[in-house]
């Protein structure tokens, strides 16, 4: 049985050694919850307590601060153990009950499904409702604090790592969600680390009852564990002495190695190869891949863009004995890495960058993400593609990709998109349909029909349905042409 206690202590140790602040904090909010959660167990028998703790550590392990290692402690306290989001205010601060209760569910005896929402009016479909409630809050709980994003991250990434006790089922829904909620989050807020595990996660879930591909990816990959630790060396080496010479002030922090996921590994394997199943992949197939990132990490920034110090690196220092550059790689979140091939022929993804640079790129960023566009009332997940769009007075209004006239008329009001008749755009003395669609950067002037009193007349019919993309639309109008016809 895992000792709980023991990850607790040295997860303390580690933050006495980076002096953080408030540690003081960290504890209480352990004590806390171990006397809370004291009768709990998890499905495999183990105490409960030992699930949050282990939340905690992936974020410590992570640097994140010790208001959100306490809260990772406590995300559990109110949704399971009678807790208010108050009581946890007094007992400790505002910013920990705040991202607390941003990853606390919504209760059924609290739930009031919104006028227009076609989702919940029967028992059957009740929990997806809720399902959907509990993450529009996180979403709008985490617009102002988005560190209960990070708490949801970490208890996701521990609940697929220790599934293995559910039934088949279970496991299906809990990927299903990850997939619709939880990943979208990830890649908004730019977050590697917990996009490229989340993913990986619901990967080996999914296909845990076909061991051939991941008995294949072990064995590569322990099997070339040792090369790449020794090579790392090297690396290390010929860093600290290249940077000396380029006397920048500059200094090696540490050179990172690990292995790629069992998802990062197949999809590029699926690049070349015409694969249909995981048991047709090879052992030989893994050599025309990289399955390791090696990531020099410096202490300060760099003068000179991160790709053209680390060409120079390896081209004008003796690591141009064991490397040789194949290719550039640039990954979704915009991060530069470059694909070498060693003397055996393995291949490797390798990458230079500030210690601040890696942190952001392993844990993403608080600010300047789209997280704070996105419509939290679209009930079909996370939209992660937006497009900013402006009223005739100039006001800029953030919708989802390929919307329509029609769904901006609904997005500035209710009564605007009922009576909508065509718009004007960018000026253009050209009537546009509502079905017309919306492209980055657009001014749109909506026409409305208006009754004999100049109010906003409802023209709406059935055929609107066709003419919408965005789901909060077409909610509003489901509702409304069903209360019409019931009628």
């Amino acid at each position: 049985m895992t000792d709980y206690q023991k990850i607790f202590d040295d997860m303390v140790q580690r933050l006495n050694q980076k002096n953080s602040e408030d540690i003081a904090n960290v504890i209480k909010a352990f004590n806390y919850a171990k006397k809370l959660h004291g009768n709990q167990f998890r499905k495999s028998g183990e105490p409960y307590i030992l699930h949050p703790v282990q939340v905690a550590e992936i974020l410590e392990k992570l640097n994140f601060n010790t208001d959100v290692i306490s809260a990772a402690l406590l995300h559990d306290t109110v949704e399971d153990c009678g807790v208010t989001v108050k009581e946890l205010e007094q007992l400790f601060n505002k910013n920990i009950s705040q991202i607390v209760d941003a990853v606390t569910a919504i209760e059924q005896g609290d739930f009031k499904p919104d006028a227009d929402d076609i989702y919940a009016n029967t028992d059957d479909f009740l929990k997806l409702a809720m399902e959907d409630k509990t993450y529009q809050k996180l979403i709008t709980i985490g617009k102002s604090n988005k560190f209960g994003f990070y708490i949801k991250f970490a208890d996701r990434l521990n609940n697929l790592q220790t599934i293995a006790p559910f039934p088949r089922y279970k496991k299906e829904a809990k990927i299903q969600e990850t997939r619709k909620w939880i990943i979208p989050l990830a890649k908004l807020l730019k977050s590697k680390y917990f996009y490229d595990n989340l993913k990986n996660l619901c990967f080996v879930v999914e296909h845990e009852n076909e061991p051939t591909y991941f008995e294949l990816y072990n064995t590569y990959i322990s099997n070339l564990k040792e090369y790449i630790y020794n090579l790392r060396r090297i690396v290390e080496v010929e860093t600290i002495n290249y940077i000396k010479s380029l006397k920048q002030n500059n200094s090696l922090f540490k050179v990172i190695v690990e292995p790629k996921t069992e998802l990062e590994v197949f999809t590029q394997i699926s690049k070349y190869y015409d694969i249909t199943k995981l048991s047709s992949i090879k052992g030989s197939n893994f050599i025309t891949v990289p399955t390791y990132n090696i990531y020099i990490v410096l202490n300060d920034e760099p003068k000179q863009k991160n790709s053209e110090l680390l060409y120079s690196l390896i081209t004008n220092s003796s690591l141009s004995n064991n490397l040789t550059v194949t290719n550039v790689k640039t990954d979704i979140f915009d991060n530069v890495s470059l694909i070498v091939k060693d003397n055996i022929r393995n291949l490797i993804d390798i990458s230079l960058m500030s210690k601040k640079q890696f942190t952001e790129m392993q844990n993403g960023t608080i600010s300047g993400t789209d997280i704070d566009f996105v419509d939290e009332t679209l009930a079909s997940g996370v939209e992660t593609n937006y497009i900013n769009v402006y009223t005739h007075t100039n006001e800029r209004i953030t919708i989802p990709a390929k919307s329509t006239v029609l769904d901006f008329a609904f997005k500035l009001h209710k009564d605007i998109g009922f009576s909508c008749k065509f718009a004007y755009i960018n000026g253009s003395p050209q009537r546009a349909p509502i079905y017309t669609r919306l492209n980055n950067g657009d001014k749109i002037e909506i026409v409305c029909e208006l009754d004999e009193n100049n109010l906003n007349k409802n023209i709406a019919e059935l055929r609107w349905l066709a003419y919408c993309k965005n789901e909060n639309t077409q909610r509003i109008l489901i509702k409304y042409f069903e209360k019409k016809y019931n009628n």
